[in-house]
């Protein structure tokens, strides 16, 4: 299961600037489709991200990277909301 182990690593703060932007707009981008903050979300930019890591070039690598980070935020969010109350989403038990 290679998509459960990608390896998303940054070089130097080129890279980490390029994932976070492109964590960005990712997120703007892929929210009217999966949504965000949620466990779906958080499956599908976490799939993509990483079937997506290591095929794509440098700033493919990038895109993927910040959408891993998103996927990890968004699984974060859902977490905090079940558990600790300091989630900014509601739980439900619904994937949208």
């Amino acid at each position: 299961m290679e998509i459960l182990k990608p390896k998303v690593a940054a070089s130097g703060l080129v890279d980490v600037v390029g994932m976070g932007i492109a964590k960005q707009v990712t997120e703007r981008m892929l929210t009217p489709f999966v949504g965000n903050a949620t466990v779906k979300s958080a499956v599908i930019k976490g799939v993509l991200g990483g079937l997506m890591y290591g095929k794509a070039g440098k700033v493919g690598n990038m895109v993927a990277g910040g959408m891993v980070i998103d996927a990890a935020e968004d699984a974060a969010v859902v977490l905090l909301g079940m558990f600790g109350g300091m989630g900014g989403a509601q739980p439900t038990n619904e994937w949208a």
